[in-house]
């Protein structure tokens, strides 16, 4: 896959929801016309339909990392980090709800979207495993396998922003995201 421009990228992700979709399952000549781009120029930076889904969700897990590290602050101890991190992802996953469905789906299909679950891996649950090893070895989270936590605490949020828009209320409301992110962290802090 070559990279392309950054207005096509923009344009891409700005329609990201649509293509994610799995039905209809829209081809890239589809998406073509919906970015106002030639079917040939998709195809001169995607081979097919997987090259450009696998493109989309790491440029997904990009942003998703950036809006992560947007809402720390270095010098904050583990227990406000990994809020200030979750926070951040659930900000940023509540207004893509068709990202995570996407997302979800390429679990099913990781050899097909390596790149993307890699990207997941490389930008956010790295950041989330090393908080929680931290706070964890300072006795601060229960966090066993801080791994684990990590695609937990990922995969508890994808679900629930996934679930209450597919249950057609607001993952942008912010009570909602207040609650989800005390849920997940409930899940590995102990209990004082």
């Amino acid at each position: 896959m070559k990279t392309p421009p950054v207005d096509l990228s923009q344009r891409l992700l700005d329609v990201s929801e649509d293509v994610l979709a799995p039905d209809p399952a829209l081809r890239l000549e589809d998406v073509a016309r919906l970015v106002g781009a030639s079917r040939a120029t998709l195809y001169y930076y995607f081979s097919g339909r997987d090259d450009l889904l696998s493109f989309l969700l790491t440029e997904h897990m990009r942003h998703g990392a950036d809006a992560m590290r947007a809402a720390v602050r270095d010098e904050d101890g583990p227990e406000a980090r990994l809020r200030a991190m979750v926070t951040g992802l659930v900000q940023y996953t509540a207004g893509r709800p068709g990202m995570c469905g996407g997302l979800l789906s390429t679990f099913g299909a990781a050899d097909r979207l390596k790149d993307a679950l890699d990207a997941a891996d490389s930008w956010i649950v790295v950041a989330l495993r090393e908080v929680l090893t931290e706070g964890r070895d300072a006795g601060v989270f229960a966090a066993e396998a801080p791994a684990d936590a990590a695609y937990a605490l990922m995969g508890g949020l994808l679900l629930a922003v996934l679930g209450r828009a597919m249950a057609g209320t607001d993952p942008a409301d912010p009570v909602f995201q207040q609650h989800l992110v005390d849920q997940l962290l409930r899940g590995v802090s102990f209990r004082k």
